[in-house]
């Protein structure tokens, strides 16, 4: 028994705004406060990197849909949580999340790149902005 229907494949990129809450709040908290990053902090980023995992484990799935302008949901998340990890590395915190970081940093700058060469195609083949939908007269 279903309880509900999948979801459309033209809504899937839009999950990626998922990932923004968490690790936006994160560098919010961390502009308010000072010192290492605290007990809150961390959580904030772990939750955020638990979202991440998801998404990517989502990624083959969301990806069934055609590259459109609303993969740019991804783009406020994955670049929030690579500044976060290198504020924390600023913030003096080592170990693990030093090679986080800069992991989350090359992965954010491909991300974005792909972002931006999927957009200039659909911009040179005029299909960014899709036609509208014609209102049905009554």
């Amino acid at each position: 028994m279903h309880i509900h229907t999948e979801l459309s494949k033209l809504l899937r990129p839009s999950l990626g705004i998922m990932l923004a809450p968490p690790v936006v709040g994160c560098i919010n908290y961390l502009f308010i406060t000072s010192g290492k990053p605290d007990l809150f902090a961390q959580a904030l980023l772990g939750y955020g990197l638990l979202q991440y995992l998801l998404l990517l484990r989502l990624l083959p799935w969301i990806m069934q849909q055609p590259f459109t302008a609303s993969y740019w949901a991804f783009s406020f998340g994955v670049t929030a949580i690579a500044f976060d990890a290198i504020a924390f590395v600023q913030r003096g915190l080592t170990g693990y999340i030093e090679g986080l970081a800069v992991l989350l940093f090359v992965a954010a700058n491909g991300m974005i790149a792909i972002l931006v060469l999927g957009t200039l195609g659909l911009l040179q083949r005029g299909k960014l902005v899709p036609p509208p939908l014609l209102a049905k007269s009554v």
